[in-house]
C-alpha cells in the first residue's frame, strides 16, 4: 500500500455524507465517498482503504447492507479498521461490533468526534483528496454522461468516414470514469437498462452533426431486447428530437450478456430495421457467442474485436479467426468491421484481406463530435 491514507465513506444521506468527507478532509489522506453499497463494494475492489466509515441500514427494506459489507471486508481479509455511525438501536449496535466493527458511534455526532476516531496521515506531504462518487440517480437526472465518438474509416481511402462509434464516458473523477466500471455498476444495480437509454440518446444529440457525415454507432446491452417497446421509443424520439435519420444509425449489440429469447429478437430487430435502424454484432466470438442470432437480427455490419484485429498480421491463430468472420460475413451479407488497427502493417493487412472498414488508433482517437466534424467534414 502507498503511504496515503485512504478513507471510504458509506452514507446514503447527502447531507451527511458531505458533512463527513469534510470532517475527515485533511493532507496525506484521499476520502472516498459513497452514497449506495454498490459503488462501495467497487471502490473496495479497486482501492485498498486504511479506514470504512459507514452506516448499517441502507436503502433496502429487512437488509442492514451496512453489516454485510462489514462481512465482505473481514472475508477478504484486509486490515480496514470499520467505523459504524448509526442511529439504530443496542441489538444492531452489538451486531455491528460482533461482525468487526471497531468503533460504533451513534447519531447525532459532530465532525470532532469523527476526526477524533481516525489518527492523523502519517505522511502529509501529499493535498487532500475527496472524491464524491454520483450514485447512478444522479447519473441519470443530471448532465454527466458526455459522449466520444471513434471513427471507422474506409480502408481503401482512410481519409473517408464511413460512420463513428459513440463511446459513453462520465465527466466525474470517480472511480465510474472508468467506462467498464460505470456499466459495471449499473448492471450491479439492475439497471443496465436504464444507464444504456440515457447513454444511446445523449449519443444521438451529440452526434446529430457526425450523422450527416456517416452513420451513428451506437452500443447496446443484449438485456435491452427484454424492453423492446420503451428501447424503440427512446432512440426513435431521440433521433427525432436531434433531426437524425434513422437510417443513420446502427445499432450495435455487444457481448455483455446473452440475447433474450431469439424469436423476440427477430420481432424487434424486424420493426426497427423498418424504421431504417441497422444492426451490428460487436466482439464475435469473445464472451457469449451470438452467431445463433445473425440469422434472426440480420446484421449490416459483424464487428471483429481489436482482441483479434490488433498485429493480427504476425498472428496466424488471429489471422485464422479474422478471414473465417470475414467468410462468415460474405455469407450474410454483412459488411466486416476490423477494430484494433493501430500500425500501417495491420492496415495493409485489413485492405489486403478485402476487409472494407476499419477502426483503430491508427485512423484515429476517440474525440469530440466538434473535431471529427472538422476532420472529416470535407470528405463526406
Amino acid at each position: 500500500m502507498d503511504a496515503t491514507q485512504r478513507i471510504l465513506i458509506i452514507e446514503v444521506d447527502p447531507g451527511t455524507c458531505s458533512t463527513l468527507a469534510d470532517a475527515l478532509r485533511a493532507r496525506g489522506r484521499q476520502v472516498i465517498a459513497c452514497r449506495d453499497v454498490e459503488s462501495a463494494h467497487m471502490a473496495i475492489e479497486r482501492y485498498p482503504f486504511t479506514h470504512v466509515l459507514t452506516d448499517i441500514t441502507f436503502t433496502r427494506p429487512f437488509r442492514f447492507e451496512g453489516l454485510e459489507l462489514i462481512d465482505r471486508i473481514k472475508q477478504a481479509g484486509l486490515s480496514t479498521s470499520i467505523i459504524v455511525v448509526t442511529n439504530a438501536g443496542d441489538d444492531l449496535r452489538r451486531e455491528a461490533f460482533n461482525r468487526g466493527a471497531n468503533v460504533v458511534l451513534q447519531k447525532p455526532f459532530s465532525g470532532d468526534q469523527i476526526r477524533d476516531l481516525v489518527e492523523c496521515p502519517g505522511d502529509t506531504s501529499t493535498s487532500a483528496v475527496v472524491t464524491f462518487v454520483p450514485t447512478l440517480d444522479d447519473i441519470l437526472s443530471g448532465d454527466l454522461l458526455k459522449t466520444k465518438f471513434q471513427p471507422m474509416v474506409w480502408t481503401e481511402d482512410p481519409k473517408y468516414a464511413v460512420g463513428f462509434e459513440a463511446l459513453t464516458r462520465l465527466q466525474t473523477d470517480s472511480l465510474f470514469a472508468d467506462p467498464e466500471l460505470l456499466f459495471r455498476y449499473a448492471q450491479r444495480k439492475g439497471r443496465v437498462v436504464d444507464l444504456e437509454m440515457a447513454a444511446a440518446a445523449r449519443s444521438i444529440t451529440s452526434g446529430s452533426e457526425l450523422s450527416r457525415v456517416g452513420i451513428l454507432s451506437l452500443n447496446i446491452h443484449p438485456e435491452v431486447f427484454a424492453h423492446a417497446d420503451r428501447f424503440s421509443d427512446v432512440i426513435m424520439d431521440a433521433a427525432a428530437d436531434a433531426e437524425v435519420s434513422p437510417h443513420r444509425l446502427v445499432l450495435e449489440i455487444t457481448e455483455q450478456g446473452p440475447l433474450p429469447d431469439l424469436g423476440s429478437v427477430e420481432a424487434v430487430s424486424a420493426v426497427m430495421r423498418r424504421h431504417g435502424i441497422k444492426f451490428a454484432f460487436d466482439d464475435v466470438g469473445i464472451a457469449y457467442s451470438h452467431l445463433r442470432a445473425i440469422a434472426a437480427v440480420r446484421p449490416a455490419y459483424l464487428k471483429i474485436s481489436q482482441h483479434f484485429g490488433t498485429a493480427v498480421e504476425s498472428n496466424p491463430f488471429n489471422r485464422k479467426i479474422v478471414e473465417n468472420v470475414e467468410a462468415l460475413a460474405r455469407s450474410f451479407a454483412s459488411e466486416v468491421v476490423l477494430e484494433g488497427i493501430e500500425t500501417e502493417q495491420t492496415d495493409e493487412f485489413a485492405r489486403e484481406t478485402g476487409i472494407t472498414f476499419g477502426q483503430g488508433y491508427y485512423y484515429g482517437r476517440p474525440a469530440d463530435a466538434e473535431v471529427l466534424l472538422e476532420r472529416y467534414r470535407s470528405h463526406a
